[in-house]
């Protein structure tokens, strides 16, 4: 289905809508614009014909003077836009002005107004009886006045179109503001931060969302308090009875040697501790899954990792196999988190390698100044596999006695303190290998 833009309609929604009405009211404003300036005009061609009325009665006996007089009275008026005739009995024209068609008007002689193609004339009569006053406008005079009317009582209205629009896209994005504020707040929300959101002065409509998705968050950070609590307490209940089990298993394998059941005491002893350690690994979990339980301080990183290094290099399965290279300058490595937490994490990290390593090859630890490396010899992990070793209980391989959960330990970890982890197979340079890379936030 095509996505659709909520902001990107309501500008064209709110924009199409202002410039229909604009559209509408221009058209009344050019409507009423001509009618008012066609009016004024008429009334303009009737008050001439008005004042020319009173010379009409000398327009037979003194022509010359009557001539005169309405020569001055035109003179008050646009030459361009008015032109008069004074029509006799039979047709003939006694009188007019420069302007004026040497033919009579076309028009029945009969008072008011009259049109043609050419002229709107004003037929008015005269002072003597059978002659007629006709005072004219030129058509092309009256359309240019009406078109410039209506082009300035109108066209200021369809020029703020451009103006409007941006104004409504201004105003639709702040309207929007306190909804990006809410995406904001609800995509930092996540398994490890399923705290409430606060009232951050939204309207009714959203704040209404708001409370809905505090109340979703509620339900959720309530069943995961329950998921993880019923692993933690499932775990630890397991861990007497394993022991137990353990121990009784061990003591049956000494009696056992030189039997025929040694090998297969030996391989239930193998599986009671890998049973053992997925026990440890879901307290481990359960611990690292929620992010309010972890407890923020700077942390020497390096003296962690020093007792780590000791303790795997005492193992005989790693043993002089465990390398550790310093590329930074600093002889502190200071993180912020819990100290017991971030050993887990790099405790898992480790482990992860000599479980799933070539027991041949070296492992390989580099610190560098916000990160560490860990590489390790390996058949190369094929990309769709690696995107899923964050999940808990995915492994790349069957060989090994892990259960899944270190990378998925690892990775809680690191997102909660801020930083992230990062996978890469095979090693960069290399055609074969895996990286784990540690990728610590800065401290302020």
């Amino acid at each position: 289905m095509a996505r659709w833009s909520l902001v990107s309609r309501l500008i064209w929604l709110l924009t199409s809508l202002m410039a229909g009405l604009w559209l509408l009211g221009s058209v009344a404003a050019g409507v009423l614009t001509a009618f008012e300036i066609n009016e004024r005009l008429d009334d303009a061609i009737e008050e001439v014909a008005q004042r020319l009325l009173p010379a009409t009665d000398d327009a037979l006996t003194q022509p010359v003077a009557m001539q005169q007089r309405a020569k001055q009275l035109v003179a008050t008026m646009n030459p361009k836009a008015l032109a008069y005739q004074i029509v006799g009995p039979s047709g003939e024209i006694v009188m007019r002005s420069e302007n004026a068609p040497q033919q009579a008007f076309s028009i029945p002689r009969q008072r008011g107004f009259h049109s043609t193609p050419q002229y709107r004339v004003y037929a008015q009569p005269a002072a003597v009886d059978g002659y007629f006053i006709e005072v004219a406008e030129p058509a092309m005079h009256r359309s240019e006045a009406v078109w410039r009317a209506i082009a300035l009582s109108a066209g200021p209205l369809l020029l703020l179109l451009p103006l409007s629009w941006l104004l409504i896209r201004w105003a639709v994005f702040r309207g929007m503001r306190s909804l990006d504020e809410l995406r904001s707040e609800i995509g930092r929300r996540g398994s490890s931060n399923l705290s409430q959101i606060a009232d951050i002065g939204l309207p009714i409509e959203l704040s209404q969302i708001l409370a809905a998705v505090n109340r979703l968050l509620t339900r959720l950070e309530l069943a995961l308090a329950t998921e993880r609590q019923f692993a933690a307490n499932s775990a630890h209940e397991l861990r007497t009875p394993i022991a137990a089990v353990l121990a009784q298993m061990q003591i049956l394998s000494t009696e056992l040697i030189g039997t025929s059941h040694t090998e297969r005491a030996a391989l239930i002893v193998s599986q009671i501790k890998r049973l053992g350690s997925l026990a440890e690994k879901l307290l481990q979990l359960s611990r690292t899954g929620t992010r309010g339980g972890m407890q923020l301080e700077r942390i020497d990183l390096m003296t962690v990792l020093q007792v780590l290094v000791d303790e795997f290099r005492s193992r005989k399965d790693v043993g002089d196999r465990l390398l550790v290279t310093t590329a930074c300058s600093d002889e502190d490595f200071i993180v912020q988190g819990e100290l017991d937490v971030l050993g887990i994490t790099l405790r898992n990290l480790i482990e992860n390698a000599v479980l799933y390593g070539a027991q041949d090859e070296p492992i390989e630890m580099i610190v560098e100044h916000d990160r560490i490396r860990l590489l390790n010899g390996c058949k190369i992990i094929p990309a769709e596999t690696l995107t899923t070793l964050r999940k808990p209980f995915v492994r790349a391989s069957s060989i090994g006695g892990g259960g899944g959960l270190g990378l998925a330990i690892v990775d809680n970890v690191m997102k909660q303190i801020g930083g992230s982890l990062a996978l890469f197979s095979p090693i960069a340079g290399r055609s074969n290998g895996f990286e784990a890379m540690l990728i610590f936030p800065k401290l302020s």
